[in-house]
This record gives structure tokens, C-alpha cells and sequence, in this order.
């Protein structure tokens, strides 16, 4: 690995695939409950599969390059907001943070499929897209009053055009009310991780950055302008090419 020295709206992030039906055909269930309190992994086993699984699978299918390293808070609270290119951006934002608990938000989806258990062992708990997610809300706000780490995808779902979207207000809304400092993350070349082996991949983590609202009251007017802060933060340690909605 090559370092170098620089470095969700109502719904809030993660991926997209289809839903999947249960045995009978019917329609999905709604996610457990508990599924709202994410799984505390044990330190040392959580330690163990990232440094004997995880990061010798990324060092060897690719040429990771990683930047601001010195960015990321060694105490307290914070949120890493990163674009999303790929599935793979879901451990890779999160791999070089050290004996910290890290929580993810994911697609209430994942929550009812076979891969149920990963996405709890990886400490996720559930969000509802397209609607506003009160719990989803709630959880956040707890994780982060715990001392966790809050990962989050501010576009809400994997580019297909491999630039960033517009981004949703959860983030946004989230650093506001909780006043905990959020940590820009550009990752670039992970959409090329499954397709060609050594293919390059950069993760810069950006300064932390600490959002306020003007006045005594969070106002919508807030929400949009912290969200455009971090993503224009996010995309100016990308090149160009990626930065699309964020690109002026």
C-alpha cells in the first residue's frame, strides 16, 4: 500500500439491489426490531477478520493507494461520508479505522435476504429510502452519542455512471443535530475492483469538518447547505471526472 500525505431528505444511504421475497413469494417483511441496536462485534474478532481476511484480500486484488490517514479523529464521535461507486466501498472506507466501533447505515433490504447476518456482523442497522426514517434518525443520533463512528453514503446508492449524484439531506441532518465532525471520504477505482485484478484504488479521507445552523433552530435551508458542504468537500479530492453534480 502506497500512503501519501494529503489525504439521508428523508432517506439516508447505502446501496442498491432488488429486495428479496420470502420463501413463500409473498411481499418482504418489515426489519426485526433489533435490528435497529447494531450488532457489537467482539473487538478482537472484529480486529481479526480485518487484518487476516480483509486487508490481505484488498492488498492483493488491488494497488491500494491511501491519503489523510492523519485526518481521521483517534477519539470521540464522528460521521465518514464518502461517494459510492462500488459495494466494495462499504469495508474500504472503514478498514483503516483502528480499534474504533463502526456502524453502517444499510438498506432496510439487506436486512431480509441471506446476507442478513454480514450486514449485521459488520454492525449495519436498517433505513427506509424514499421516505423519511424517524428510527433510522433515532439510531444515528444514539450510535453517535455512544461514541461510535457513523458511516454513511450521503447519494444514497451505488453510481452507475461512475460520478457522484445528488446527494440526499440525512447527513446533513444527522451533523447538524448531533454537532459531531464529519470526515469527507473520495474513494476512485473501486468500481474497477471485480472487474480487472491490481486494478488502483484510492481512498483520501478529507479534514474534519463541523457543521452548525445559523441560527437557534435547524432550518431546511441549513440541511442543504451542510450537505452541499461536505460533498463539495468529497469531491474536490476527486478528479475531475468523478465529481459530477459537485464538478462547479
Amino acid at each position: 500500500m502506497k500512503q501519501e500525505q494529503e489525504s439521508s431528505d428523508s432517506a439516508l444511504p447505502v446501496t442498491t439491489d432488488p429486495p428479496n421475497l420470502t420463501a413463500s413469494g409473498d411481499k418482504p417483511q418489515p426489519p426485526r426490531k433489533n435490528d435497529y441496536e447494531p450488532y457489537v462485534t467482539p473487538p478482537i474478532f472484529y480486529e481479526m477478520v480485518r487484518w487476516l481476511l480483509a486487508m490481505p484480500i484488498f492488498h492483493l486484488t488491488a494497488r491500494l493507494h491511501v491519503r489523510g490517514l492523519y485526518n481521521i479523529p483517534t477519539s470521540g464521535p464522528f460521521i465518514i461520508a464518502s461517494n459510492h461507486l462500488s459495494w466494495t466501498d462499504i469495508p474500504l472506507v472503514a478498514m483503516f479505522v483502528r480499534r474504533r466501533k463502526v456502524v453502517y447505515m444499510a438498506k432496510e433490504e439487506y436486512f431480509k435476504g441471506k446476507l442478513r447476518w454480514l450486514v449485521r456482523f459488520l454492525g449495519s442497522f436498517p433505513v427506509k429510502r424514499g421516505e423519511a426514517d424517524r428510527q433510522a434518525l433515532r439510531t444515528s443520533e444514539e450510535q453517535l452519542k455512544k461514541g461510535n463512528i457513523l458511516v454513511i453514503f450521503p447519494e444514497g446508492t451505488r453510481s452507475r455512471t461512475q460520478t457522484m449524484a445528488q446527494a440526499r439531506a440525512g447527513m446533513g441532518l444527522i451533523a447538524l443535530r448531533t454537532g459531531v465532525p464529519v470526515v469527507p471520504v473520495a474513494v476512485w477505482g473501486s468500481e474497477k475492483l471485480l472487474k480487472k485484478f491490481g486494478a488502483p484504488v484510492t481512498i483520501s479521507y478529507g479534514q474534519p469538518i463541523v457543521l452548525k445552523p445559523r441560527g437557534k433552530k435547524i432550518t431546511r435551508e441549513d440541511i442543504d447547505a451542510a450537505t452541499a458542504t461536505i460533498m463539495h468537500a468529497i469531491a474536490e479530492m476527486l478528479p475531475p471526472q468523478y465529481r459530477g453534480v459537485y464538478g462547479e
